[in-house]
């Protein structure tokens, strides 16, 4: 695999704590929600999600914002567990 191809799975892996970071997500609670089959369910959405494009930059891009993307699949999950 090359070198630019293993650093944006890396990113991919990791950009869900990222999202969850900038927007103020309580992730302890989202652990904890469903016994951690919530938290399970955002992971695989993430990681397996084609926007990516779109993502990354946002992350990259948006230091300050705090809105959730509308193009995000975790949308919902992460407005339940913003912390106030």
């Amino acid at each position: 695999m090359r070198w630019w191809m293993t650093r944006r799975a890396e990113r991919q892996a990791t950009r869900m704590h990222d999202m969850m970071d900038r927007l103020n997500v309580d992730a302890a609670a989202l652990a904890r929600a469903q016994q951690g089959e919530l938290y399970a369910q955002a992971r695989a959405r993430c990681l397996t999600c084609v926007l990516s494009a779109q993502c990354l930059p946002w992350l990259d891009g948006q230091p300050t914002s705090q809105d959730i993307p509308t193009f995000c699949a975790n949308r919902q999950v992460f407005e339940q567990y913003r912390k106030t």
